[in-house]
């Protein structure tokens, strides 16, 4: 089988899983939800072909031009996966809906951008099944265990470099969804909820949260671009430097590890402020 067959393989078999359980199953009729989730279910075959051919980069057939395994595999997916999502939102019903959502967001709508709808979170605010999330000890499990995950999968990612433990990658990317998904239960989606589900109290709690989300991205971005500068000029500093051009090496799995990292502080900060605030309020009132 030629490498191309074979990308062309898994992806079939990635679309199969999504569109025949994983879409109508778990996500159901909620657009905005599956347009988040499309990005991870695209990222399967990326990633499947970083793991097959990141080494050896061989040459890849596009019907007129030649490519690498990356481009490829993103094109190839989107040929294949264009029809696929077109009749699956027909067959469902969802098309006026889903189009809707993206003119919203060209429009600035608030529950356009919002990640969670008016029904779940409607959901949630009733929702007792998961109640043990929400005790003081559980909130302060989720704020340590994320940022320990995210921390540590990323410091353990970028120190393994290129060999078997770099496997890890799959569990870290595993671990920072199921806190994701907790995080958002455990602050019943608030965090993540567009205006018209909330009250003018949740509205200001989470605007509050988005607030200090904001600050602390801002002091991760700046640490980020701070240790690129001293990059530089520790190299600059080393004989040979000729103070202007520099080269940074990364594998697959630390370039997953620095994306990830980024990506989930993005995702998840929200709800982390939120689960911070609530207990400094508790600490603070008792």
């Amino acid at each position: 089988m030629s490498n191309e067959l074979l990308v062309i393989f898994y992806i079939f078999a990635t679309l199969a899983v999504a569109y025949l359980w994983f879409y109508p199953k778990v996500i159901g009729n909620n657009v905005k939800l599956m347009s988040w989730m499309d990005v991870l279910i695209t990222g399967i075959p990326v990633a499947i072909s970083a793991f097959l051919f990141w080494n050896e980069d061989p040459s890849f057939r596009f019907v007129f031009f030649d490519t690498n395994w990356f481009f490829f595999t993103v094109l190839a997916m989107a040929v294949i996966e264009l029809p696929i999502f077109l009749l699956y939102l027909r067959a469902r019903g969802l098309s006026q809906q889903y189009w809707a959502m993206f003119r919203g967001q060209m429009s600035g709508s608030d529950a356009a951008w919002a990640s969670a709808s008016s029904k779940s979170v409607e959901r949630q605010l009733d929702d007792t099944k998961w109640d043990g999330l929400r005790t003081r000890g559980a909130k302060q499990f989720l704020l340590w265990g994320s940022n320990i995950v995210i921390l540590f999968g990323t410091g353990f990612l970028i120190g393994v470099g290129e060999n078997s433990w770099a496997a890890y990658s799959l569990i870290h990317i595993l671990l920072i969804f199921v806190f994701w998904f907790l995080l958002r239960i455990s602050v019943r989606l608030i965090a993540d909820a567009p205006d018209d589900a909330l009250d003018e109290m949740m509205v200001a709690q989470r605007n509050r949260s988005y607030l200090v989300s904001f600050r602390w991205f801002t002091a991760l971005a700046f640490t980020a671009i701070t240790a690129l500068m001293v990059y530089a000029i520790f190299t600059d500093a080393q004989p040979g430097s000729d103070g202007f051009n520099y080269v940074i090496e990364l594998t697959w799995p630390q370039v997953q590890a620095i994306f990830w990292m980024f990506a989930s502080y993005a995702f998840m900060l929200p709800s982390m402020a939120m689960i911070s605030l609530e207990l400094n309020r508790a600490k603070a009132s008792g």
